[in-house]
């Protein structure tokens, strides 16, 4: 038996860091299923004043193990527990170096509604270990509601090739601008590009914003080793006239909660939906034949405006599977009076 001790990463916000212990363990829980041991107890423990997050297991962690735990959102340090009380000592273990892209990434933006991106690094993480897939696999995520482009920046940390369609072109712009100039910033190599994916002449276009990137000058000069990310100004519900079948791994991202992230028509004007039931039901057949097999959609939004029951709903009449009992129902958190946030994890 080994018991291992982690402490909550110092860095989330005070409304985030109130809920973030009832989010960890929950993300640790489905982290669990995926080690190489077996998973006896998760809880919390009290040293000197510092409350860690306890998981006590059948073995100790190996290495492909000391690296999924070392990618979940909460996650600043891990220590092996000396004794039979945490009080006889802690050693740290060395975590593993995963990042691709630095993480500082989605911390330097400052805009109003940005999505706490230790939440959203918590979906990209339960999107990946509910899958069928590995984080060794060469992922692709896209994010049908991206905005700004945390889910996408986050996915980058990881190195995946990541995708968003946003039906703001302000927003698409602004995050162009801004991932091409953090490229040049910190001196990646990279190429970029805009192409139409969609239409027959320019009044109907939809082009995307294409980079191909790779952070260091030998793994640019193999294209298969070289990175994505791509943005599209479009409608979400046109994802597979956008993006080949199958095109895939994890669909990741936070359904917004105003009335300017609508549902978009097919004359590009907003149809101006809050519901998140109405927005996934017209969008859903078009993001299930973009997922791959096994792959995963983890979906944010306000529990408040839809029950979560409706959207499962919506889901299991498309033919695909929610995970809804532990762990995976313990995401439910307040964010202020009017929002009540909740994930739902579905896969194809």
């Amino acid at each position: 038996m080994m018991k291992y001790l982690i402490l909550q990463y110092p860095g989330h916000n005070r409304v985030y860091y109130n809920v973030a212990a009832q989010l960890a363990v929950s993300e640790l829980s489905i982290a669990a299923k995926r080690l190489s041991v077996g998973c006896q107890k998760i809880d919390f423990e009290d040293v000197c004043g510092v409350r860690y997050i306890t998981i006590t297991l059948d073995d100790e962690l190996s290495t492909e193990d000391i690296a999924i735990v070392s990618r979940l959102s909460f996650v600043f340090a891990i220590f092996n527990q000396f004794g039979l009380h945490a009080d006889d000592g802690l050693a740290p273990i060395p975590m593993a170096d995963f990042q691709y892209i630095d993480s500082k990434i989605s911390t330097i933006q400052k805009y109003a509604g940005k999505t706490n991106e230790l939440f959203t690094k918590m979906m990209v993480n339960v999107a990946l270990l509910a899958s069928d897939f590995t984080y060794d696999d060469t992922i692709s995520l896209l994010d049908p509601v991206a905005g700004r482009g945390t889910t996408l920046n986050e996915a980058t940390v990881y190195g995946f090739n990541a995708f968003g369609t946003e039906i703001e072109n302000k927003s698409v712009h602004e995050n162009q601008i801004f991932f091409k100039k953090y490229l040049q910033n910190e001196r990646y190599k990279f190429t970029a590009d805009k192409r139409m994916v969609y239409g027959k002449n320019k009044k109907d276009a939809i082009y995307m914003h294409e980079f191909e990137y790779a952070n260091n000058k030998e793994a640019f000069k193999n294209k298969e080793e070289r990175k994505q990310l791509g943005l599209i100004c479009g409608n979400s519900q046109d994802a597979d006239k956008y993006f080949k079948k199958n095109s895939f791994n994890l669909i990741v991202g936070d359904l917004p909660y105003g009335i300017a992230h609508g549902n978009k028509g097919a004359d590009k004007s907003t149809t101006g939906t809050r519901n998140p039931s109405e927005l996934i039901a017209s969008c859903l057949p078009a993001w299930k034949a973009v997922l791959k097999k096994g792959g995963t959609i983890v979906l944010a939004w306000n529990s408040f405006v839809a029950p979560k029951h409706k959207l499962a709903d919506i889901f299991k009449e498309h033919g695909m599977k929610v995970l809804n009992k532990p762990p995976y129902d313990g995401f439910e958190h307040m964010v202020d009076k009017s929002i009540k946030r909740d994930i739902i994890v579905v896969k194809k």
